[in-house]
């Protein structure tokens, strides 16, 4: 059953629990009244029928009978003299009080019954139902007072438990805000919990996903660190070393041979000096192109892309890639133009190891105050496959966009593939 349900259940009960206590309180206070109405007319009659026998003549019974009081409406009162008459009993206290402000300027009617040398005054009394609404005032206003008090009790109990699940869901973001590992919630019987708490286990499971994914592109980028060392320091030992070593070897001859040698001996090693300078120089610029290419900040990016563009094509023949960049774009940021280029290197690399594709096409153009890259294939990559399966390469695309300010993301192409975009701002005054 809903928690909802229960708890207007419950609440319906309890109200139905006061309503029945309201009015067994009710009909016990009429049973009063009715026997109160009751008693004070007997004593009423008894009076009347005590006068008349007693033949308009004071008597014990009659005087028994007045002293006794128990009327209700009506007041009565036996003047002793006749310098008593037409003076209204006075009486002190708050009700009499209330009586005559009430009364006041109102006509009070009254009847005189001579007995012997007294008088019987009969008059009109509104102390009985003054007294009558007040006590009964009084106890709906504690019906109304015991009603409030059950059903705030009724409420905060109610409020108590339905809020419990709002605990155990601000417990459960507390665990996701100290990043812990994938959290898992109690069930819920209210729908609307149920469905914060699976919205909230999606959210852990993916921000789980994300850690291990960021600790491993971190790991990647660690080891891709160390192989490119590794691969710098083998490029210099092997390729500079040697190089170095001929050139030392042929300045050697000519600094031992320089008066005795022929001319032409020490053009030749002249001239083997210049070609290991030459192709030193080669190997410098080709290791500084790997590690940062040239001019990534300035207006030859394109020259840059288009260099990109070329070594790609003498590795993957197979592949025909078409472009259709600009001649030159604004100048980039610092973090703009490495995220495009490296942007494009890598999705040109997973073109090349994954997609099984037969031909690329990119897209750079300025839109607005941005520049935007688009790489489409027509291979096998499917977009939730690639995303499940990310690893340091998109993962890498993705965080170098957004420190440039930008983004990276994938989308189908048209007619099957993929395809990436990525979009970079352009600086305040470029733009």
């Amino acid at each position: 059953m809903d928690l909802r349900w229960r708890l207007f259940g419950y609440v319906l009960a309890f109200a139905l629990g006061l309503l029945v206590m309201a009015v067994a309180w009710v009909g016990l206070a009429l049973r009063e009244d009715v026997a109160e109405e009751m008693e004070a007319s007997t004593h009423l009659v008894n009076t009347i029928l005590a006068l008349r026998a007693s033949d308009g003549q004071a008597s014990g019974e009659l005087e028994a009978l007045l002293a006794g009081g128990q009327l209700r409406h009506v007041a009565l009162s036996v003047e002793r003299s006749n310098m008593e008459q037409g003076v209204a009993p006075q009486a002190d206290g708050i009700l009499p009080a209330l009586v005559d402000h009430l009364m006041e300027g109102r006509k009070i009617h009254e009847q005189r019954i001579p007995l012997g040398d007294r008088v019987l005054v009969i008059r009109a009394d509104a102390r009985a139902e003054i007294h009558e609404v007040l006590r009964d005032g009084v106890r709906i206003i504690a019906t109304l007072v015991v009603f409030s008090l059950g059903m705030a009790v009724v409420a905060w109990l109610a409020a108590h438990r339905a809020l419990k699940p709002v605990r155990e869901l601000e417990q459960g973001l507390a665990r996701i805000g100290r990043s812990e590992e994938k959290i898992t919630l109690p069930p819920f019987r209210l729908r609307e919990f149920a469905s914060i708490a699976s919205a909230m286990e999606r959210l852990s499971a993916e921000l789980a996903e994300t850690r291990a994914a960021r600790q491993q592109l971190a790991r990647q980028l660690l080891d891709l660190q160390e192989t490119e060392r590794r691969e710098l320091a083998r490029e210099l030992h092997d390729e500079f070393g040697q190089a170095l070593t001929a050139v030392s070897i042929s300045a050697a001859y000519i600094e031992r041979h320089a008066g005795r040698a022929s001319p032409d001996d020490l053009a030749e090693s002249a001239r083997d000096i210049r070609n290991e300078s030459t192709r030193m120089i080669g190997q410098v610029r080709t290791l500084l192109s790997q590690l940062r290419p040239h001019g990534l900040e300035g207006l030859q990016m394109v020259d840059a892309l288009n260099d990109l563009v070329s070594g790609w094509r003498g590795r993957a023949p197979d592949i025909g890639i078409e472009t259709a960049f600009p001649s030159t774009l604004p100048a980039l940021p610092p973090a703009a133009g490495l995220a495009l280029y490296r942007t494009l290197q890598e999705s040109l690399t997973n073109v090349l190891r994954h997609s099984v594709a037969s031909r690329v096409c990119l897209s750079l153009q300025q839109v607005g105050k941005a520049v935007e890259l688009t790489v489409c294939d027509n291979g096998v990559g499917q977009v939730d496959d690639v995303v499940r399966k990310a690893r340091g390469g998109l993962l890498g695309m993705r965080e170098r966009a957004e420190m440039a300010g930008g983004r990276c993301w994938l989308d189908e192409a048209p007619g099957g593939g993929l395809r990436v975009h990525l979009s970079l701002p352009l600086s305040q005054g470029q733009a």
